[in-house]
């Protein structure tokens, strides 16, 4: 009986393993927006924080809807604040090199590419916190938090699979967990790398 129990979970594992690899579609069109179209809520966010240089205004359209974004550049980082279209902010990105990853995360992050793809590169690392909008502000002005919040590693990586190259989004936990894995379907690569 045990082991009747037992296959069934193994064979659960292995189609959750399967599954977890396989990607769904990434189709995201991106334009820019004035800063009279961004809704108060997300001007008010950015006036809070110490961004020096010009905000530019986008908004994006994907699997998941509509979203605001603000890209700027802060202490030689490009810097991403996503929004909803209500202007609540959803997360932080910021555009780091991999090789700023810890060891034991770049390793971890390195097999997991390589259980999935016959091969692969790395073309974007970003970090990504994800919480409230009162640790948000915090964050960014690096003051001391308190508040839980997430931190996770974006990849767009140009992988190969069964002989054909395309390039995909991979969101990694701060353990190493993939969390996430889109295959970017449209031509939009130069927005996304960016």
């Amino acid at each position: 009986m045990f082991a009747r129990y037992l296959w069934i979970w193994i064979c659960c594992f292995m189609m959750g393993s399967t599954l977890s690899v396989n990607a769904q579609n990434k189709i995201e069109k991106e334009y820019r927006i004035k800063p009279s179209q961004v809704p108060k809520e997300a001007l008010d966010f950015i006036k809070k924080c110490p961004f020096k240089k010009k905000i530019k205004w986008y908004i994006e359209e994907s699997q998941n809807g509509k979203s605001i974004e603000a890209k700027t550049f802060y202490q030689k980082r490009k810097y991403s604040i996503e929004f909803t279209s209500e202007g609540e902010p959803e997360d932080i990105e910021i555009k780091i090199p991999f090789s700023e990853l810890s060891i034991d995360l770049k390793k971890t992050i390195q097999s997991s590419l390589d259980s999935i793809f016959a091969k692969s590169k790395i073309k974007k690392t970003q970090v990504q916190w994800v919480s409230d909008r009162a640790t948000l502000i915090s964050l960014i002005n690096k003051k001391n938090v308190k508040a839980a919040y997430a931190t996770n590693y974006e990849l767009i990586v140009k992988g190969k699979k069964e002989k054909h190259s395309h390039y995909y989004e991979l969101l990694y936990s701060n353990d190493g967990v993939l969390l996430k894995m889109l295959r970017v379907v449209n031509d939009n690569t130069d927005n996304l790398l960016y």
